[in-house]
């Protein structure tokens, strides 16, 4: 963002401007998500949703909750995710033959960096709060800091109740800590993995209405983790666990 001159945010941070930056990375968004011109659309979308969120972050509210979001899209605009179910496919009325992990590590590298997201995010409170991360003052106390301003999308009084509860809540933190380093599992090890995802849904729907935090990006993109060739094609998802390449994908 520093390459750019000031004059053009001078013209960008106008009800025009703005428009016509929403609009443009809406139209790119919505020509990857059909598949139409994917190898350039991807790409496009990438950039455009990486400045917005430049623009956001510098001028706005700091957060980070769409960062793992933007690593897929960096993953997506660089390989060949528009060569089946896209607008892209039905023009060329041709199916490309590619090796089976030409489309297992994109999925593979997006599960990745989603496992190592939460992975990294138990490190870092162990590594800045160490054991004190499970006081029983801890979680009501960030619960409340968060629950007192008005910069967040809810305001949901949950965390004051929390104090009555509190010896109980170390429990609970070390419980959440033990499910994010053990997050990693669920990308090689199915058996666990709805365990690990469905705790992850009511994790991220306790953290709205007790710390008025939500992360729906994180949510959707617990997508990556379905094996789509089961539900679409079984007979594709049967061929597919047979050469060994099920896992993966």
């Amino acid at each position: 963002m520093k390459l750019l001159p000031w004059s053009f945010y001078d013209q960008l941070q106008t009800p025009t401007g703005i428009l016509i930056l929403k609009t443009v990375m809406v139209l790119s968004l919505v020509a990857s998500t059909i598949g139409f011109g994917t190898r350039f659309s991807t790409k496009t979308s990438l950039v455009l949703v990486l400045f917005y969120q430049g623009l956001l972050r510098s001028f706005g509210h700091f957060n980070h909750d769409e960062m793992v979001a933007v690593y897929f899209m960096v993953v997506l605009a660089f390989t060949p995710c528009g060569d089946s179910f896209s607008i892209d496919s039905r023009l060329r009325k041709t199916t490309r033959e590619r090796p089976a992990f030409v489309y297992a590590y994109p999925i593979l590298l997006m599960q990745l960096l989603l496992g190592w997201a939460y992975f990294s995010s138990a490190l870092i409170k162990l590594r800045v709060a160490g054991l004190k991360y499970l006081s029983a003052d801890n979680l009501p106390a960030l619960a409340i800091f968060h629950s007192l301003d008005n910069l967040h999308d809810t305001s949901f009084r949950i965390a004051f109740l929390l104090p009555q509860v509190k010896q109980y809540l170390p429990l609970a933190v070390a419980f959440v800590l033990v499910w994010e380093l053990l997050f990693p599992l669920a990308i090689f090890w199915r058996r666990i993995r709805w365990w690990i995802l469905g705790i992850g849904v009511m994790f991220h729907f306790a953290t709205l209405f007790v710390m008025n935090i939500f992360f729906p990006h994180q949510l959707a993109m617990y997508l990556v983790f379905i094996h789509w060739d089961s539900i679409v094609t079984p007979k594709i998802a049967t061929k597919t666990q047979e050469s060994g390449t099920g896992n993966l994908r």
